[in-house]
């Protein structure tokens, strides 16, 4: 793999297209199929079997054609229409396919029903109309036809699905591409998980929606043409079938309309389970530690139900058109024979099976191909409004900001720049400005921003928690809406984003992220970014893979490499967003000296941090307070700004050195891959999740509705043969007798037919609905109470992808394929049943073409299954570069990487659509081969009445003739659906996998009083910790004791162990040893007991998708009181009560509505209410301003100074006061006492950890210490 991949991309060469060695004639038979389809059968198939995608299928070139159609409808249209940029895309394609497709049709209901009749014509006795040789011509031109229309309509088809693959392709790439022109403030209403949706659900309408549409415009005429033929040909009463087809087409007219608005509510419903999953995922080690599995498995369960009762709405829409369109050919002959009969017309053979022949032709193309066709495009009409709605959505444009190529002087005169600076190029200026992080919020963000940084300058930025610094940069950055002024950028810009953004690739490729390498420079990039230490310790080094989203580092590794991607870009303008938070003081001081005032000190450096001791060191810094930046000049005095930053100055140089914990990386797993031993398996899966009594009455059903389905057609036939023989009755009345007594027969089985069907369908939607609902249930519940290991494992986009393509999967098509393969077997089980009754010669070809046919489905059952396991693996690498890209969209766009990541993005996509075009062809040869034998099965029915001398009445003649050519169109399509259900229930196997993976142990025996722990004593004995098997120890032998109500301060370099010791306490990894609360041991406990008895803040807040209220208070536990009074300590009441709806306010996606010190401050909230005995502050303060952090200290002191507190520490002075501190190194306890007891000792651990910043804080830290100290020993002697 290359270095200047940006991403990590598949290592996958493709191989040649074999297709693109044969021309078109020769491609037909898809003999270029065989190799691929006797591989799959032999084995399974991987991504290196995949072929190089043919040129009208590159995704690349498919995207910027479309774009280029879609700029110019935005262009020079008032409303700019997906449908029109599409048509414009593969108009001349569909005309010349939809051609071809109206000629198979018009040639399928006229020129083999004549032929038929002039057959039927020569077996009927005694007629001298059809000489032997004539019979023989119009035979041979029946065979002729099946043939033609056979190789017509399998090519015709095919390249109309790869006509929809080529939409999809295309729209796919727009939609990847346009997420980069969404700022960053847009992200709030169009969040992952409606763009994950887009792309993994609605663009696939298309591969289906495409192959139909013909049939649109098609049928009309089609039905006018069979009208004149059938009136011509049979007479007046043959037509009245006709009116059936017509009140069948406005009901589907009708059903499709209520279809699409359900479909539409259906759409909503799944968005919005969507991102809940994925906020679910994303926060899982929050929802763990918080114990909120069961709130949100309830809200997900609540959101789950409201969809699928939309679903099976649509299911049970679809079914019953499915029901009538296989059954309304026998209603269209009944109608017929019925009127014929009131007005006492004899029923000859030719009339009956010819009409017969002409509807069942006609029931394909005007209610299967039209149903399919106005379904899928009523289906296809939400998808494209939905897709359309989000390429017009608020995208980037900026008619108040001009880049330039010099940089104005005309700058505030109050402001204080050096004159000399004016004339170098590169830089940032902005005049005047105002800006709303969304230009519908009521209030500005910024207001009369004036401000500019110039090159070689170092510009600070500072201010409380949301005062709106990032604000600012992303003002820079073009992410929010600029109301007034001007903002002006010369030069190139790189960017760190205060919350780093690192994506699933390895160390290397997150730093270089598409720049060349230059081995010099790179290793300077890593000394100066601290990383150096941190690569020797990992096994890989630089080439170690991190995981989706960083998981397999710490938030300090994140900050670092986030910071030297930056870094290592040669950029003019530094855009710098609180880089030093995140890293130990020693490191941010190693960071501040030799990256920002060295390594890129000729550079336009802004700034943003709460590290207050590096402004003197700054050329300016601005301030923010009150929606207002003001300047500091060098005479400024800091104390007009409010006294709360004087003192923020003064206590800033007591920060002391943070470590985070170097976790134990592991390797991200590849996805699996099932084989196809576990297909049987899946069917016994999804039938055994449905109810055993239920299932046995729904195939009951079936049996019963194939019974009379024969009967029906065994009946017509004894009818129409007793009227050849009736001819020879004197008995007028007589005849008249026989025909009421047949016709009240025949009614009565037609009635039971539509009954026992529709029953089936009802019963068959309502058994797969709790089979949907049982296998999602079931899996949610695995995923949600999965390990911490699973997720560090599994990428979110793998996640997401089972519920979302393959619940949807679950949810809408294997139903509708299960219920369409097992109708289409009635009829041909029916169909066998017949041909055999009317002619037992029959039953030896039955079985031959049963045998091959089946043959044909093992063979590719095993290729098509193993292609569309390859296509699925390859769609959730898309979805997982997708999701990824989302995250880090301001980053990419301040690199100027968008072309470089939508390549990638089309390199996935080009792999994924490879896999599906393989698999499309697949189907289309394994349909075309079986037709193929069908079609000589045809040959041979025809002609055996011609050469067996075998003693049947025209009518069974009829009958098996009319029978076999049902065949002919049933066989592949029946076992295409069959194949296809296999395909299908792939997603069965994969959803089968979750509900199987390993789930954390809650098993705990020991009960406890609800009050527990009463106290928060601690301790734990001979501890030991490792994330695998296979990984060494994180934590070795740990044991220590913590009394009631003791604060905890915990200290240590990078890969001490801190974090590891949270894992144990709250048992998210399996450890040795024993950990006793209030004398308790934890493994006796349930989990869920244990994680709510014990707070956490953690250094990154995690909001989710829902209401203020619901993030603090997921159980309803207590009042709009008690909740408003913890904002009002914690200053965020009047905040919350600004916003629209106060508490019931929506928290968008990741809480991106919020200032990370807010994020903050409200899970801060969720800690007050809980008022647990045991709490865990986990870098609490890492990443907020000083203010904030003191606000946070006071509150902890004053609210939990009952409490016993560990605090993992960042700042100093959050650990100097506390009782005790224990220093970690290496994953062993090397001091634990008292700060001024460890000062003492000045060869120490703790000692050595903070006196490289000089004896001044030293000295500050030990008074601070001592005091403490003898406060202590005072009290200590006065309780005594």
């Amino acid at each position: 793999m290359e270095d200047r991949e940006l991403m990590e991309t598949t290592e996958t060469k493709l191989r040649k297209h074999t297709i693109g060695k044969t021309n078109i004639i020769a491609s037909i038979p898809f003999f270029w199929q065989v190799p691929i389809i006797l591989k799959g059968w032999k084995q399974e198939l991987t991504e290196e079997d995949l072929c190089i995608p043919l040129k009208e299928y590159d995704s690349k070139r498919l995207g910027d054609k479309l774009e280029r159609i879609w700029q110019d409808e935005e262009r020079f249209s008032k409303n700019p229409s997906l449908t029109t940029a599409l048509w414009k895309l593969v108009r001349k394609e569909f005309v010349i396919y939809g051609f071809l497709l109206f000629i198979f049709t018009v040639t399928s209901v006229t020129i083999q029903p004549f032929c038929l009749k002039k057959i039927l014509d020569y077996h009927t006795p005694n007629q001298t109309d059809v000489s032997l040789r004539e019979a023989y011509i119009y035979a041979a031109i029946t065979v002729a036809t099946i043939f033609l229309l056979m190789i017509i309509s399998h090519w015709t088809l095919l390249q109309l699905t790869l006509l929809g693959l080529k939409i999809r392709i295309a729209c796919s790439s727009l939609i990847y591409r346009r997420a980069f022109k969404l700022k960053q403030s847009s992200l709030e209403k169009v969040p992952v998980g409606h763009v994950i949706n887009l792309l993994s659900n609605d663009v696939n309408r298309f591969e289906t929606s495409v192959t139909f549409l013909p049939s649109i415009w098609i049928v009309p005429v089609n039905i006018v043409i069979v009208t004149g033929f059938l009136d011509f040909t049979l007479g007046h009463t043959a037509i009245c079938g006709i009116g059936v087809m017509v009140i069948f087409l406005m009901f589907q007219m009708y059903s499709m309309k209520m279809l699409s608005s359900v479909r539409r509510n259906v759409a909503e419903k799944t968005d919005y389970r969507v991102c809940l999953m994925n906020d679910v995922i994303c926060g899982i080690h929050a929802i763990k530690m918080y114990t909120w599995e069961e709130p949100y498995l309830e809200l997900i369960h609540n959101v789950r139900k409201q969809e699928l009762n939309k679903v099976v709405t649509s299911n049970q829409i679809r079914v019953l058109n499915l029901v009538f369109r296989i059954y309304i050919s026998k209603l269209c002959v009944y109608l017929a024979v019925l009127v014929s009969t009131l007005l006492g017309l004899r029923l000859t053979p030719q009339y009956v099976f010819v009409m017969f022949n002409i509807y069942e032709t006609l029931k394909i193309t005007t209610t299967s191909q039209f149903q399919h066709a106005v379904g899928q495009v009523a289906e296809t009409k939400i998808s494209i409004k939905r897709i359309e709605s989000y390429l017009l959505h608020d995208h980037q444009t900026f008619p108040l900001i001009k880049n330039t190529k010099t940089l104005t002087p005309n700058i505030d005169p109050n402001l204080k720049f050096k004159q000399e600076k004016y004339q170098t190029k590169n830089g940032v200026c902005l005049k005047n400005v105002s800006i709303k992080w969304n230009s519908s919020s009521p209030s500005f963000n910024l207001k009369d921003v004036h401000f500019e940084a110039l090159p070689g300058e170092l510009v600070a930025v500072a201010g409380a928690t949301g005062s709106g610094k990032s604000t600012l940069l992303y003002s820079i950055l073009k992410e929010v809406d600029v109301l007034k002024g001007n903002i002006e950028v010369e030069g190139t810009v790189s960017y760190t984003s205060q919350e780093a953004w690192i994506f699933s690739a390895s160390i290397k490729q997150n730093i270089l992220f598409g720049e060349d390498f230059d081995r010099q420079k790179y290793l300077k990039v890593l000394n100066v970014c601290a990383l150096e230490h941190d690569l020797a310790l990992f096994a890989h080094g630089d080439q170690t893979r991190v995981g989706e989203r960083g998981v397999m580092l710490s938030g300090g590794q994140k900050a670092r490499i986030s910071l030297a991607r930056a870094v290592y870009r040669d950029a003019d303008i530094y855009l710098l967003d609180d880089p030093l938070s995140a890293v130990d003081a020693q490191v941010a001081h190693h960071i501040f000296n030799d990256c920002i005032c060295g390594y890129l000190k000729t550079k336009c450096v802004i700034l943003v941090t709460h590290q207050i001791q590096y402004l003197n060191r700054v050329d300016k810094v601005y301030f923010i307070e009150s929606q207002t930046i003001y300047k500091c000049n060098e005479d400024t005095n800091f104390a007009n700004f409010g006294k709360y930053f004087v003192d923020e100055v003064s206590k800033s140089e007591k920060t002391t050195p943070k470590s985070l914990e170097l976790h134990q990386l592991q390797v991200e797993t590849k996805e699996h891959r099932s084989s196809d031993t576990t297909l049987r398996k899946a069917y016994k899966d999804y039938v055994s999740a449905g109810n055993f009594l239920f299932t046995s009455v729904v195939f009951g059903f079936f049996l019963l509705s194939l019974g009379i389905n024969i009967a029906v057609d065994y009946f017509i036939t004894l009818w129409v043969d007793s009227e050849q023989g009736a001819t020879n009755t004197s008995s007028n009345w007589l005849k008249l007798l026989d025909k009421n007594y047949y016709l009240y027969i025949y009614t009565a089985l037609v009635l039971l037919l539509t009954l026992s069907s529709h029953g089936f369908s009802c019963l068959f939607v309502t058994w797969c609905k709790s089979i949907s609902i049982n296998l999602h249930n079931i899996m949610l519940q695995r995923i949600v109470n999965a390990t911490v290991t699973f997720f560090n494992r599994h990428s979110s986009g793998r996640i997401l992808n089972r519920f979302t393509n393959d619940v949807a999967t679950i949810d809408d098509i294997i139903p509708v394929t299960f219920m369409t393969l097992l109708t289409s077997l009635n009829v041909i089980l029916s169909v066998i049943c017949l041909i055999i009754l009317s002619n037992y010669w029959i039953v030896f070809p039955v079985v031959l073409v049963i045998l091959i046919t089946i043959g044909f489905k093992m063979i590719f059952q095993h290729t098509s299954r193993s292609l569309k396991r390859t296509e699925a693996v390859a769609r959730s690498a898309a979805l997982t570069h997708l999701s990824a890209s989302l995250q880090g969209l301001p980053i990419i766009r301040a690199f100027g990487l968008e072309s470089k990541m939508v390549d990638e993005f089309d390199h996935h996509e080009s792999l994924h659509s490879s896999a599906y075009y393989l698999f499309t062809a697949t189907f289309s040869a394994f349909g075309f081969w079986t037709d193929l034998v069908c079609s000589l099965f045809n040959t041979l029915v025809i002609f055996s009445f011609f050469f067996l001398k075998v003693d049947s009445s025209v009518g069974f003649v009829g009958l098996t003739i009319t029978q076999s050519m049902v065949l002919v169109r049933l066989v592949q399509y029946t076992l295409k659906n069959w194949g296809d259900l296999e395909a299908r229930m792939v997603a069965v196997e994969r959803i089968k996998e979750y509900t199987e993976i390993e789930t954390e142990n809650n098993d705990g025996v020991v009960k406890v009083t609800q009050e527990w722990p009463m106290t928060g004593k601690l301790s734990l004995i001979s501890v030991s910790l490792r994330y695998s098997p296979d990984t060494p120890f994180v934590l070795k032998n740990i044991s220590f004791e913590i009394k009631h109500g003791e604060k905890i301060g915990i200290v240590g370099r990078t890969g001490a162990g801190k974090t590891s010791l949270t894992s144990v306490l709250f048992r998210l990894f399996r450890y040795e040893g024993d950990v006793f609360i209030d004398e308790v041991d934890t493994k006796t406990i349930p989990l869920n007991v244990l994680r709510s008895a014990i707070t956490i803040i953690p250094q990154n807040p995690v909001l989710f998708l829902g209401t203020v209220r619901k993030n603090i208070d997921p159980f309803d536990s207590y009042t709009d009181d008690e909740i408003w009074s913890c904002l009002e300590e914690l200053e965020l009441k009047e905040m919350v009560s600004k916003l629209l709806n106060g508490l019931e306010s929506q928290i968008s996606e990741r809480g991106t509505n919020f200032s990370f010190g807010q994020k903050q401050l409200l899970c801060l909230v969720r800690a007050m209410l809980r008022n647990n005995k045991l709490i865990v502050l986990d870098e609490a303060t890492a990443n907020v301003d000083l203010k904030t952090d003191e606000l946070i200290q006071s509150v902890i002191r004053r609210k939990f100074g009952n409490c016993t507190v560990l605090t993992i520490a960042h700042r100093i002075n959050t650990v100097i006061d506390s009782d005790r501190i224990l220093v970690l190194d290496d994953g062993v306890i090397v001091e634990f006492d008292h700060p001024f007891q460890l000062l003492q000792n000045t060869k120490g651990f703790f000692y050595e950890y903070i006196k490289q910043y000089g004896s001044v804080v030293v000295s500050e830290f030990k008074a601070s210490a001592e005091d403490n100290y003898r406060q202590l020993k005072a009290a200590s002697t006065l309780i005594e």
